[in-house]
């Protein structure tokens, strides 16, 4: 599911279990969250994903937010190798 960034101002006083930091190729980030145990990406006004420069501009934008745990999900090495069998291996948290 998704949140646009005026619906998630009306969450200003519920608590995000888990703040997902995801890195998209190393360069933008995106932000994943958790309210009432139901997952969203936050977008924009257009339902795109809202990407951030940097780990720290997302943490930053949800700083006036009640945040329990905060995690960086950096991308793997094979995640874009053509031809790579899926791995099974469970994805990089980085708690932050």
């Amino acid at each position: 599911m998704h949140m646009d960034t005026g619906e998630l101002k009306g969450h200003k006083h519920d608590t995000i279990s888990l703040l997902e930091i995801v890195s998209m190729e190393g360069r933008y980030y995106m932000a994943r969250f958790y309210l009432a145990e139901q997952g969203y990406v936050l977008t924009d006004v257009y339902d795109k994903p809202l990407l951030f420069n940097g780990a720290c501009a997302v943490r930053d934008y949800f700083h006036d937010y009640q945040v329990d745990r905060t995690e960086v999900i950096p991308p793997t090495g094979t995640d874009e190798m053509i031809g790579m069998p899926d791995s099974s291996s469970e994805t990089m948290r980085v708690p932050l």
